[in-house]
């Protein structure tokens, strides 16, 4: 069977598209924002093509010329990686190496949380599904940022960015929606929300490194003490 008429690939690519239209506006400007900064198309598209994460691709394209004083927030932001990956490998265990290495772009939170709710519920194709909901995602995001490129100035407007600040919360809900009703993968969301002026507060500039660690171990070991418990 191909994968184009795989059953999960073909959810994946069904459940991709509200993450899809979300990209379309966070990359779009990231694409405008690189030739403002008198980037070349090269220089942002490859933000894209091999680094594929929004926050730390808007920090990249702004402060370029920070140059390796930027690798203490690269390492933080890229942090998050590590709990995600570790968390689709016991979904993944049979896929070879070599495809998960090709397809490791894919992921991000969106791909992640689209594929983690489904694999909790349902036995299928994880593999497919997987990139059924990442490949568009990505396609999506690097297309946006090559039309945002070109459009450059002519969508610098208070009004398109002001759109773009309520993307992310609204991609954030979408994200908690998907594991409705595992109540502790949902709560992660509105701890992070709640406890975040507390931890910049104590953390300060650590707090991208340490928070989302501390948050995602403490709701897993509640889950396990949860599930021993019942």
């Amino acid at each position: 069977m191909s994968l184009l008429q795989n059953n999960s690939f073909q959810a994946g690519l069904k459940d991709s598209i509200s993450f899809g239209l979300a990209f379309i506006f966070l990359y779009i400007p990231i694409g405008a924002l690189g030739a403002s900064q008198n980037l070349s198309l090269m220089e942002v598209m490859t933000t894209s093509l091999l680094i594929f994460s929004t926050p730390l691709q808007f920090i990249l394209v702004q402060s370029y010329e920070a140059g390796l004083t930027l690798l203490p927030m690269i390492l933080a932001l890229n942090s998050r990686f590590i709990l995600m990956s570790s968390a689709l490998s016991l979904y993944l265990k049979q896929t070879s190496i070599k495809k998960i290495m090709a397809s490791s772009i894919l992921i991000v939170p969106s791909v992640f949380s689209a594929s983690i709710s489904r694999f909790k519920n349902q036995q299928e194709d994880y593999f497919a599904y997987f990139l059924g909901v990442g490949i568009p995602i990505y396609l999506a995001s690097i297309l946006s940022t090559l039309i945002g490129y070109y459009l450059g100035a002519s969508i610098a407007s208070p009004l398109f960015y002001e759109v773009i600040k309520i993307v992310l919360p609204l991609q954030f809900t979408a994200l908690a929606a998907k594991h409705w009703p595992d109540y502790f993968d949902v709560s992660a969301y509105w701890i992070g929300l709640i406890l975040a002026p507390v931890f910049l507060l104590l953390l300060k500039e650590y707090t991208m490194l340490i928070a989302p660690f501390a948050i995602g171990i403490s709701i897993a070991l509640f889950d396990k003490l949860g599930r021993k418990n019942g």
